[in-house]
């Protein structure tokens, strides 16, 4: 708009005063360059535009010789730079016409500054009024449009948050439904795979007893009655280890468990029931777990159980544990066959087996290295097996529980 004004401001005074406006048209000129500076910062380019418009219509009035028709390229001016939006600017805008209405004398006004003065400059003072409360209400509408955004901006980010944690609450539920399906699953199909056995001796004892018992010799009953106990005994355990695999799922965060003192129980415990010879025992005196005392004990049962089940006859299981720079560390070992560790992880699934099938050599409890397993993740830790030159070995790692001092490892038993 400024640059517009130079050419006909330019031909308007080579018209009517040629040689005498070069002085103000070259520094107007200057002003309307400054106002395009792409370089220039946004302040400066308003200052060199206002000042620039307002030179305009001093000119306009001057080449018009005070005509106040010529006064009116002010009004048009004021409601022009009032776009910018700057108060400092729109300031000097008002100081500016007011000053030069006051000392512009005007042919049609008879000399009279004063009268010139009030009318032009209350004119130019009233659209100034009209302009500032449009400005201000413009303000204020665009304040609360920013504020209703920002609030829809809110709205819609809790919504989404909102949206967001329903999703992973539901991925949790569908995870637990989905980790209770397969540990039904998994009970179902250990009850139809395990169960037969026991009860099937249970059942082949008590029919001998009570069809043939008075024809049997006292040492054949009393094999028939140990036959039957085992199998409740049998039957007792794989009970206690389903049901264990089927509330496994929280651990306690303040659990601490002496290892040195459950596996020397646990020992004790398994050599009796079966008879045998006791379990050496070689753990960091004061090691603690952090695991709970049943479940370590029901983990080192199931481990000695599968070690005497699977291990050379009239060998000793070896219980050992200490801690390292990784935690706690508790491995029982046995002599027996190498074990084909292709697919070692299948070992810890339910009722799965080194040999399985009707000509697998040995019964176990198909549930309790699984058992194992699941006790041992819920607390953080992990289970390992391995097989070489004649012994097998499983180990644990569990975090470390209350802070003891590591001693010289002292065997037990």
């Amino acid at each position: 708009m400024l640059a517009a004004h130079l050419p006909v401001l330019l031909l308007w005074a080579a018209l009517t005063e040629p040689g005498e406006m070069w002085h103000v048209l070259l520094p107007l000129a200057a002003l309307t360059v400054a106002a395009r500076l792409p370089g220039g910062s946004r302040a400066l380019r308003s200052l060199a535009g206002t000042l620039g418009l307002l030179t305009c219509s001093a000119l306009v009035v001057h080449l018009g010789h005070g005509a106040t028709e010529a006064h009116f390229h002010f009004f048009v001016v004021v409601a022009v730079i009032a776009l910018y939006q700057d108060w400092a600017l729109y300031a000097l805008t008002l100081a500016f016409v007011l000053v030069h209405h006051a000392f512009v004398v005007s042919p049609d006004d008879g000399g009279d500054s004063v009268t010139r003065l009030l009318v032009h400059g209350g004119f130019v003072l009233a659209e100034s009024a009209v302009l500032v409360l449009f400005w201000r209400a413009n303000e204020l509408s665009r304040a609360a449009e920013q504020r209703a955004r920002l609030s829809e901006q809110q709205a819609r980010g809790a919504a989404e948050r909102a949206r967001q944690e329903l999703s992973v609450g539901q991925d949790s539920v569908q995870a637990r439904i989905d980790a209770a399906d397969r540990i039904r699953a998994d009970l179902i199909g250990t009850v139809s795979h395990e169960f037969r056995t026991p009860l099937t001796s249970i059942r082949a004892a008590a029919l001998t007893l009570r069809k043939r018992g008075d024809r049997l010799d006292e040492p054949r009953r009393e094999q028939m009655w140990d036959a039957i106990i085992d199998g409740q005994a049998r039957l007792e355990r794989l009970l206690e280890n389903m049901l264990l695999a089927a509330t496994a799922t929280a651990a306690d965060p303040d659990a601490s468990t002496a290892v040195d003192a459950v596996a020397a129980e646990v020992a004790m415990v398994v050599a009796a029931q079966r008879g045998s010879a006791p379990v050496s025992v070689v753990v960091e005196p004061g090691l603690q777990a952090r695991i709970d005392r049943r479940a370590l004990h029901q983990v080192l049962e199931n481990l000695l159980d599968n070690a005497y089940q699977h291990g050379a006859p009239g060998s000793t299981p070896l219980v050992a544990g200490g801690a390292d720079d990784r935690g706690v560390w508790l491995t029982v070992s046995n002599e027996g066959r190498v074990v084909d560790l292709t697919h070692k992880g299948r070992l810890f699934e339910p009722f799965t087996q080194e040999s399985s099938g009707a000509t697998r050599d040995r019964e176990g409890i198909g549930v309790g290295l699984y058992v194992v397993r699941r006790l041992v993740e819920v607390y953080g830790g992990s289970v390992d097996v391995q097989s070489d030159i004649g012994w097998v070995t499983v180990e644990v790692r569990l975090e470390c529980g209350q802070e003891s001092s590591p001693r010289t490892p002292v065997p037990v038993g």
